[in-house]
């Protein structure tokens, strides 16, 4: 029987028949992604495939221990645990991570993906690190077991089943200015500010649909988001989370603008980001890229299909 397992620590083991046949294509690319050892793929090591670079635009770099200087990163490129990501100022991109989860940068962020460990049969645990900049976080696949952690230099963020949007550092601070006057009074670190927004789907969403949450904890104080458009804001390191409050509509244009600018000035870097998704998922989950020959390092990018 083969298994996998992706965690930064802990050892998982989990049958590859239970993962649709998708994944498994996408799983089994072999030693470029995990080492075999007794029949089972351990791939527990900061080496383990998460996902893949579904759309890039402008300046994105990529660096870890392997690799300390930052390399340019190219659609269709592996992501793995502890690899580093940052954009610059024109820079965004979006990360299809195995389990259809979506994770998307703006400008001048950085990103870290720390633990990831899928069972389609009980769902997904994953954990990420934002440094810096805006971030957007979409649940894949429905499922109850499904939980993901987020941690800023201020926060650490829980989620269950929904989108969320949140920026950190100076744009946190400068849509402070814009909130109800706890927030906007606060004394918020320009460096580490951290303002979470939750987008749903809450319970007011359609009937079927999971009904998502998310909680925000600092000093030892937690604040729980169970409506769309709720928001908390961490000032700085120490404070405790202010909220939850309805984030005002400027305040939601300007976070929108953060993480997908042209969606709000009518240009062409929101379509590339929201449809890379889209591309990279019959192209590469279902099988159109493989691991090029000789390769030796998970983050190069499969072949494109016809091509060695």
């Amino acid at each position: 029987m083969f298994g996998v397992s992706v965690e930064g620590a802990q050892h998982m083991r989990i049958p590859l028949h239970k993962f649709p046949r998708a994944l498994r294509r996408l799983l089994a690319v072999g030693a470029a992604i995990a080492t075999v050892s007794g029949g089972y793929a351990n791939a527990q090591s900061n080496s383990a495939q998460v996902g893949v670079a579904a759309a890039v635009v402008g300046e994105v770099k990529l660096s870890n221990a392997q690799s300390p200087k930052p390399k340019a990163i190219s659609v269709r490129q592996r992501i793995a645990l502890a690899d580093l990501i940052q954009t610059g100022k024109s820079g965004r991109l979006q990360v299809l991570l195995l389990d259809r989860s979506t994770f998307t940068i703006g400008a001048n962020s950085a990103l870290r993906i720390d633990r990831f460990v899928y069972d389609p049969a009980r769902g997904r645990t994953s954990g990420a690190t934002v440094l810096r900049g805006a971030f957007r976080f979409m649940s894949g696949q429905p499922n109850r077991g499904n939980s993901a952690t987020i941690s800023s230099p201020v926060a650490t963020i829980g989620i269950r089943g929904t989108i969320l949007e949140g920026v950190v550092g100076d744009g946190a601070r400068d849509i402070a200015k814009l909130e109800i006057k706890a927030v906007r009074d606060a004394d918020a670190d320009k460096k580490e500010a951290t303002l979470v927004v939750l987008r749903g789907p809450g319970p007011g969403t359609e009937p079927g649909a999971e009904v998502g949450s998310a909680s925000v904890t600092s000093g030892g104080v937690t604040v729980e988001l169970t409506e769309p458009m709720q928001a908390a804001f961490v000032p700085r390191a120490g404070a405790a989370p202010i909220g939850p409050f309805r984030i005002s509509p400027q305040g939601l244009a300007s976070l929108h603008d953060e993480v997908f600018p042209a969606q709000v000035s009518g240009g062409g870097l929101g379509k590339a980001l929201l449809g890379g998704a889209l591309r990279i998922l019959p192209s590469v989950i279902n099988g159109g890229g493989r691991t090029p020959t000789g390769s030796s390092s998970p983050n190069d990018p499969p072949s494109e299909p016809g091509k060695p």
